[in-house]
């Protein structure tokens, strides 16, 4: 897959036209040589212009974000199926013009990521847009860096639960890949039993007990039972939610 990110070419002066963000002076009093706390999220910008691009991604990353840019719609959507859960920033003008709400590769394309919309000026469609990709914030360019960043940090506590959901439906889907009999066996590690209680409640060889639990681990990723039972409790979680 092509790495969507900006090649690194020769630097280039960028108008400050161009970086469509808007800088304020630090309040009175604040320490301008003091860096800001660094965010537990990706932030993912989508803007098809290069200049605006960068400006953006540099200035996001001196406000303590951790920054992937892209040139378009399409090239995120390419890549986010492999992407950490975090907030995406999405300039309005990276959307094709007239795309039909059908397509969801377009008009969905962050999966229930928090989204934070920038544009220029909005048509009915426009807001039409905003609502299928179920915008966190709309903000006008040119945008103020404080305020970018503040939607950005509202939309935290969505990222971090659209992890947990996501955690939830991977251990789900990992029990499902289990045999019955190694089911079995993680039914016994939850239930805080011994191999040995375990073979003689299933009537097997503590041997073949082992072998399921190895297999067991393996199928899960986990090195540990405590590994296992975090795994376990998320798969519940998927099913409660």
């Amino acid at each position: 897959m092509p790495d969507p990110r900006p090649s690194h070419g020769p630097a280039e002066r960028i108008a400050p036209e161009d970086a469509r963000l808007r800088r304020s002076p630090p309040p009175d009093g604040a320490d301008p040589d003091s860096s800001p706390p660094r965010q537990d999220f990706p932030v993912y910008l989508v803007e098809p212009e290069r200049g605006a691009r960068i400006a953006l991604a540099r200035d996001l990353k001196g406000a303590g974000f951790e920054v992937r840019p892209f040139a378009g719609v399409r090239d995120f959507v390419a890549a986010h199926r492999e992407l950490e859960a975090g907030c995406v920033v999405l300039d309005l003008a990276a959307l094709p013009p007239h795309c039909p709400s059908a397509d969801s590769s377009v008009a969905c394309p962050t999966d229930g990521w928090p989204t934070v919309l920038l544009f220029d000026r909005m048509t009915a469609e426009d807001c039409a847009r905003a609502v299928r990709l179920g915008a966190a914030d709309l903000l006008r360019q040119p945008v103020a860096l404080e305020d970018l960043a503040a939607a950005l940090r509202r939309a935290g506590p969505k990222v971090r639960q659209q992890r947990v959901r996501l955690a939830a439906q991977r251990a789900k889907q990992a029990i499902a890949t289990l045999s019955a009999r190694e089911r079995d066996v993680l039914d016994g590690l939850i239930q805080g039993r011994s191999n040995k209680d375990i073979a003689r409640n299933l009537h097997l060889s503590p041997r073949t007990v082992e072998m399921h639990r190895a297999r067991l681990h393996r199928k899960l990723g986990a090195s540990s039972v405590a590994e296992i039972l975090a795994l376990a409790w998320r798969a519940l979680a998927a099913d409660e939610g």
